[in-house]
């Protein structure tokens, strides 16, 4: 019979932890103290307060220049449409006052031709279901 023994364990070597990236990064942004659950700290109280502030400034101000923006677009494109407007009422005006009777006769003069001092003849045809 064999005597008892203890069998004896071998101890593994520690394993290294993995650290991820963000586990890192988290670390680093708590040390900046914008993110901090100690209600003791004064400046992490007062931070995430500013970054909105800060964030809701910005957002004003790009507002503001994109309403600029827009407003001098439109004072242009009113200027263009007032400027179309006009051209399109004088050519309108031309156009009528170019179609009128005494203006045509003056234009045929031009040519030779002479307007008719008699009333035109009028041919009737009967119809054929007349006959």
């Amino acid at each position: 019979m064999r005597a008892n023994t203890y069998k004896t364990v071998e101890e593994e070597s520690p394993k290294k932890k993995r650290t991820s990236p963000l586990n890192s990064w988290n670390k680093k942004f708590l040390k900046w103290k914008f993110i901090s659950q100690d209600e003791e700290e004064e400046n992490s109280q007062y931070i995430q307060k500013i970054i909105f502030v800060t964030i809701l400034g910005i957002l004003y101000i790009a507002n503001s220049f994109q309403a600029e923006k827009s407003h001098l677009r439109i004072n242009k494109l009113e200027k263009s449409v007032e400027k179309l407007r006009v051209e399109y009422s004088t050519l309108k005006y031309d156009f009528i006052n170019e179609s009128k009777r005494s203006q045509i006769e003056k234009k045929a003069e031009a040519m030779g031709l002479v307007p008719l001092e008699t009333a035109p003849i009028v041919i009737s045809v009967p119809k054929l279901e007349d006959q």
